[in-house]
C-alpha cells in the first residue's frame, strides 16, 4: 500500500467522513455547555448580585398560620401620685433692730388666754410671740345664749426678745498688723473679758515691747437684753483718758470731752462692749440671723453716739495664727468719707468672740487683729 508523502491530498471519502464526526462531536459538546451555562444564574447568587428568578418565572408564595404566643399575666397596680413638694421658700433677710428687740412690747391689762395651736394663724412666723384674749360676753346677753365659739383677736405682733448667752471669762491674745501711710507695723493686743454673772469688766490693750500704746475699757451690767454699759473709756499713749458715762435713769450719755450729751437708746453699746454683745447674741441664738440679714444698734464712742448697721455674711472658713476654724462675718460699711469700715469674724470655737477684726480707713490705712491664743484671766 503506497504511503502518502507530504503534500499529497487525502482521499475524498476519508475527508468527508472525518469532518462529519468532528461536527457531531463539537455539536454535542456545545449543547452540553449551553445547558450548564443556562442554569448558572439560578444556582448561584453572589453578594450584591440581582436575583433574576422573578423576571423569568413567577414566584409561588405559600402562607401558614402561626399561633400567637400565650398571654403573660400582668399584675396591675394603682399608680401612686407624686408626693407634694415640701420645699419651703427661702427666708427673706431679717433686719434686727436691737432697740426694738430689747424693748418689751406693751401688754394689755388682764390675764391672757393660753396660746394653743388652733389660735395661731396660718403662715404665722414661729419666731413671733403671739397672745390671744377671748372676747367678753355682753352683760345684757344671758350666758346660756352666748355663742359656742368666739373669734379671738390677737394684738399686733411685736419683735421677739433676743436671747443672750454670755461667754465665759477669758483673755484673747492677738497679733495686730497695721498699714499706715504704706508702712507696716506689728504690735500685740489682748481682749480681757470678766464677769460674775451680774456685772462685767472688759478691756482691749495694745502694746509693743511691753509698752502700752492704747487702751479701751468698758464696764456695766449683764441683763436680759445683753450688756448694759455704764462707762466707756479710751486712753492713748501719753494722753489723758476720755470717757463716756451712761446715765440710764436720765436716758442720756454724758461725754467727758465736753461733747453735747446724746440720747441713750435701748440696746446701746460702746466701741468695746459691742464685741461681747455680738458674741452673746450669737451664742444665745446661733440661727437667728443668717446671710443677708442686718443688725442695727446705737454705738457710743468716747466723744459721740453713732448708729451702726452690720450685714451678716454666710459662715466661712478662716485661718489665723491660732488655727483654722469656721467664722461668721459681719461687715459695717463706711457711712461717710471719714468713717471706718469694720469687718468682724465671730468664731464658734471662741464662744463667738472675734477671731479676726479688720478696720479699713478711706485713706488706705488698715488694721488687722488676728487671734493667736487664749488664756484664763
Amino acid at each position: 500500500m503506497p504511503v502518502a508523502s507530504p503534500g499529497t491530498s487525502l482521499p475524498p471519502a476519508l475527508t468527508a467522513r472525518s469532518l462529519r464526526r468532528v461536527a457531531v462531536l463539537l455539536g454535542a459538546v456545545l449543547a452540553l455547555h449551553l445547558w450548564l451555562l443556562g442554569g448558572l444564574p439560578r444556582a448561584l447568587h453572589w453578594p450584591g448580585a440581582a436575583d433574576t428568578a422573578t423576571a423569568e418565572e413567577p414566584l409561588t408564595l405559600s402562607t401558614r398560620l402561626i399561633a400567637p404566643p400565650a398571654p403573660v399575666p400582668v399584675e396591675l397596680r394603682p399608680v401612686q401620685p407624686p408626693a407634694p413638694r415640701t420645699d419651703t421658700p427661702a427666708r427673706p433677710p431679717v433686719a434686727l433692730d436691737m432697740q426694738a428687740a430689747i424693748t418689751p412690747a406693751a401688754q394689755e391689762p388682764g390675764p391672757a388666754a393660753p396660746l394653743t395651736s388652733d389660735a395661731v394663724p396660718a403662715g404665722a412666723d414661729s419666731d413671733t410671740a403671739l397672745s390671744t384674749t377671748p372676747a367678753p360676753t355682753p352683760a345684757s346677753e344671758p350666758a346660756a345664749t352666748a355663742p359656742a365659739a368666739t373669734a379671738a383677736v390677737a394684738p399686733a405682733p411685736a419683735e421677739r426678745l433676743a436671747r443672750f448667752a454670755f461667754p465665759p471669762p477669758v483673755v484673747l491674745n492677738y497679733d495686730v498688723i497695721g498699714l499706715t501711710d504704706g508702712q507696716k507695723n506689728v504690735v500685740s493686743a489682748a481682749i480681757t473679758w470678766k464677769h460674775d454673772g451680774e456685772n462685767y469688766q472688759a478691756s482691749l490693750l495694745i502694746t509693743k515691747f511691753l509698752v502700752s500704746l492704747r487702751q479701751w475699757t468698758s464696764k456695766g451690767a449683764l441683763t436680759a437684753g445683753g450688756l448694759a454699759p455704764v462707762r466707756f473709756g479710751e486712753k492713748g499713749f501719753r494722753r489723758s483718758e476720755v470717757a463716756s458715762h451712761f446715765v440710764r435713769d436720765e436716758g442720756r450719755v454724758i461725754f467727758s470731752a465736753n461733747s453735747a450729751p446724746a440720747t441713750l437708746l435701748p440696746g446701746a453699746q460702746d466701741h468695746l462692749s459691742v464685741f461681747m454683745q455680738l458674741a452673746s447674741l450669737w451664742a444665745g441664738e446661733p440661727n437667728r440671723l443668717t446671710g443677708g440679714d442686718t443688725l442695727t444698734f446705737q454705738s457710743i464712742g468716747p466723744k459721740q453716739a453713732e448708729t451702726w448697721t452690720f450685714v451678716v455674711s454666710p459662715e466661712e472658713h478662716i485661718t489665723v495664727p491660732g488655727g483654722s476654724m469656721q467664722a461668721i462675718k459681719l461687715t459695717r460699711e463706711a457711712t461717710s468719707d471719714y468713717s471706718t469700715k469694720a469687718e468682724i469674724w465671730l468664731a464658734p470655737q471662741l464662744a463667738y468672740l472675734p477671731a479676726h477684726i479688720r478696720l479699713s480707713e478711706p485713706n488706705g490705712n488698715v488694721l488687722d487683729m488676728v487671734w493667736t491664743d487664749s488664756q484664763l484671766p
